[in-house]
């Protein structure tokens, strides 16, 4: 019993962070669709992700959580493309207790030798303007992410609130610095609109298609003996 108790409230705290995109790196075409699974620090229950092509340069996306808290919409619109790289915006809202509108702007690398493969880096600009303690926070900050064959991805980042945050040079501390106007948790522990965790994103994100069965091959028939 104390154990589930623990579970649940370990689920709790860490579904109490802000949430963020699972983006297509190589932009999707016209009609085509993406279905996946996203795995996060930031919501210990798996995301379900559906995105669809809407033109030659831009998508859309939609993210369903249990029971809500993950759950969100972005688009995403390629600026311009050069060879193997691109530059692509995205802008995102997430549903969860701290409610997080974000802004980033990719760098994509697409690996020519392996088609569907794709590095990139990003810059992103987190907002939420009525956190779990009723205030807001501004954030900024760097991620780095992976895709390959259109079917894992794997992205890291970290947000930093400069103004009501830890401060910046006691970023690596264990204990909280944060002014006392601002708490990193509530008096349950959770962490709040100004918490360092909340700033935290680690994605996993898989394709349905790596849960599909593959049709068996046909064996080819025996030719009749003579």
């Amino acid at each position: 019993m104390y154990r589930h108790f623990l579970l649940l409230a370990m689920g709790l705290w860490l579904s109490a962070c802000a949430t963020h995109p699972t983006i297509s790196p190589i932009p999707l075409k016209p009609g085509e669709s993406y279905t996946g699974l996203t795995f996060s620090v930031e919501n210990v229950v798996p995301v379900f992700v559906y995105r669809q092509g809407v033109s030659e340069k831009s998508d859309v996306g939609f993210r369903v959580g249990l029971p809500i808290y993950g759950s969100g919409i972005d688009y995403s619109r390629m600026l311009f493309k050069r060879g193997d790289i691109s530059d692509i915006v995205n802008l995102s809202f997430s549903l969860n207790p701290n409610s997080n509108f974000d802004l980033t702007y990719y760098s994509v690398r697409s690996l020519s030798l392996k088609p569907g493969n794709a590095l990139y880096t990003g810059f992103r600009i987190m907002y939420i303007p009525h956190g779990i303690t009723g205030g807001n926070s501004l954030r900024v900050g760097m991620l780095g992410g992976l895709s390959i064959s259109k079917k894992v991805g794997l992205e890291i980042g970290y947000f930093h609130d400069f103004d009501k945050g830890q401060p910046i040079e006691y970023i690596y501390y264990l204990e909280s610095k944060n002014p006392e106007r601002y708490p990193a948790t509530t008096e349950y522990g959770f962490p709040t609109e100004y918490s360092r965790l909340t700033g935290l994103s680690v994605q996993l994100s898989l394709s349905t298609k790596i849960f599909e069965k593959k049709p068996a091959k046909a064996k080819a028939a025996k030719k009749p003996a003579k």
